[in-house]
């Protein structure tokens, strides 16, 4: 992901040059809690087994490109 700062955090995701996808959260700091993960997730558009493998770091790139590929939005 390409990370853009400015008032928020804004992550794009881009596939072959493409954007794919973009999500955000403020730049205050302390923990993702409450329904920011949730949101996060959807906009990643990850279910959460999918979500909670992405935070664990067993998800790969390439396997989250398999994942949007097959939900269509590769």
């Amino acid at each position: 992901m390409r990370i853009k700062e400015n008032r928020d955090r804004h992550a794009l995701f881009y596939v072959d040059g493409k954007l794919v996808l973009r999500t955000k959260r403020s730049m205050g700091s302390g923990k993702l809690d409450g329904k920011i993960p949730g949101f996060i997730r959807q906009q990643m558009k990850l279910d959460e087994r999918q979500f909670a493998d992405l935070i664990n770091c067993p998800l790969t790139r390439d396997g989250y490109i398999e994942i949007l590929r097959d939900k269509g939005y590769v």
